[in-house]
């Protein structure tokens, strides 16, 4: 008798019992050839693992990334024409912002932009050379705080000078970002505090709205905005006048709101005004420019400005910095007025930069 015979005469008692047990009740087939069965649901996180982790490119960008993806991406290369967010998402990973859209390739997601600065233009860009007028120079930025529980924090240095002059500085910004964690309901929030110090005295100005003498219906916009993200569908603008979409416009507010839907789903985004800034309430410059029936048409255009500048330019003095104050919230549904009023009663609450010019 052959080994190989040996072998499994030796193993039929142990095949016998196996198929002679009990069966698990429920269990289902998994031999080969057949689908591993699918769980209903899959199992929650493992607590003992971090949700989010910091991906740092030194002297590039910062980013949070969560169990979904990128939450979001601060670019601060001094390459670059202005420091950005973008793209700026919900925390279950939908996108909201625009950077570098081909009807204004100088809009950067969420960015801060002077537009005249004694009259020279800081924020459109030559569409070939992709340079303003006016440099805004990313000249240091420090990453100061990364935590896991209470988020990060990042000063960012700017100097403004004229392109035909780059050795004459004539103005400075500091912005400190306090960037939080997201929330169990998926909220996060960015505080945006801005020291801007003249060198010497200058005029910060825009393009002037209807009017004012040779108005743009265009006029009004400069300072902190969002460009937001092309795939989002049924937007709509609010503030907290009760105001909406092209009532909303150019109307002071104590704070602004966009909702929409991205992915099927809803998402949100509310930027509010501290009361301690100049011309509290702000004005809030608003565009909102649904996409065209047709089997091209052009992309939408969603887009709103806390518009410090939009009703009078406004005169610096080296002994008297401007300073400017804002918390935005994302959310990844349609915040609730209440939840937003209690928010912006919240931030106001906050403690203000102490130095500020007169409005």
């Amino acid at each position: 008798m052959t080994l190989r015979v040996l072998l499994l005469l030796a193993l039929l008692p142990a095949l016998a019992a196996a198929e002679s047990a009990p069966k698990t009740k429920g269990a289902k087939s998994t031999a080969p050839g057949s689908a591993v069965p699918r769980p209903a649901s899959y199992p929650p996180m493992d607590r003992q693992a971090p949700k989010y982790r910091w991906d740092q490119v030194e002297g590039e960008s910062l980013a949070l990334v969560g169990p979904w993806g990128l939450v979001w991406r601060l670019n601060f290369a001094p390459r670059l024409n202005k420091p950005y967010f973008d793209p700026l998402q919900t925390a279950d990973g939908r996108n909201l912002t625009w950077a570098g859209p081909a009807d204004h390739p100088w809009h950067y997601g969420l960015w801060h932009a002077w537009k005249l600065i004694d009259g020279v233009n800081y924020w459109e860009e030559d569409r070939k050379t992709q340079r303003a007028d006016g440099t805004t120079r990313i000249v240091e930025t420090k990453v100061e705080r990364l935590d896991a529980k209470t988020g990060a924090r990042v000063v960012l240095r700017l100097a403004y000078t004229p392109s035909a002059k780059p050795e004459a500085t004539v103005m400075e910004d500091t912005i400190t970002l306090e960037i939080g964690m997201p929330l169990d309901d998926g909220s996060y929030r960015i505080v945006w505090e801005q020291v801007t110090r003249a060198l010497k005295p200058v005029t910060l100005d825009r393009t002037p709205p209807p009017g004012e003498p040779d108005g743009k219906n265009f006029g009004g916009y400069a300072g902190l905005s969002w460009r937001a993200s092309r795939f989002l569908t049924d937007v709509e603008f609010t503030n907290s006048e009760g105001q909406t979409n092209a009532a909303a416009h150019r109307q002071p507010a104590r704070w602004a709101a966009l909702v929409g839907q991205i992915d099927g789903r809803p998402a949100g985004v509310a930027m509010f005004d501290h009361p301690a800034n100049p011309r509290y309430p702000t004005p809030w410059f608003i565009v909102r420019q649904p996409p065209p029936s047709g089997k091209k048409p052009p992309a939408p255009f969603w887009y709103f400005n806390a518009a410090l500048l939009c009703n009078a330019p406004l005169t610096l003095t080296p002994e008297r910095p401007l300073v400017q104050r804002y918390l935005l919230r994302i959310d990844n549904q349609h915040p609730a007025a209440a939840d937003l009023e209690a928010e912006a009663k919240k931030f106001s609450a906050t403690p203000a930069l102490s130095a500020h010019t007169t409005p």
